[in-house]
């Protein structure tokens, strides 16, 4: 499945950053990681379960102004 497939389908996660630099963050990141994500403002939608287990792992800035929510499971995760 290419990348175009997974932009076309629904995401499994959005990632929502409250910061003023959010898109230019999550862009980084997602470069970096080589993530199957789309980024558009401060959310990014994440569409396999490895981008999101990426993103707990090795997300290195504020948590505090980080909110993950499943789509599929219609409720948020929290980071401990």
């Amino acid at each position: 499945m290419t990348l175009s497939n997974f932009r076309s389908s629904e995401p499994m996660y959005i990632v929502m950053v409250r910061q003023p630099d959010a898109e230019n963050l999550l862009r980084s990141w997602a470069r970096a990681n080589q993530a199957q994500v789309t980024v558009e403002g401060n959310r990014m939608k994440i569409f396999d379960q490895r981008s999101l287990s990426v993103f707990q792992m090795v997300w290195a800035h504020d948590w505090d102004l980080v909110t993950i929510w499943d789509c599929w499971n219609k409720r948020h995760i929290y980071h401990d």
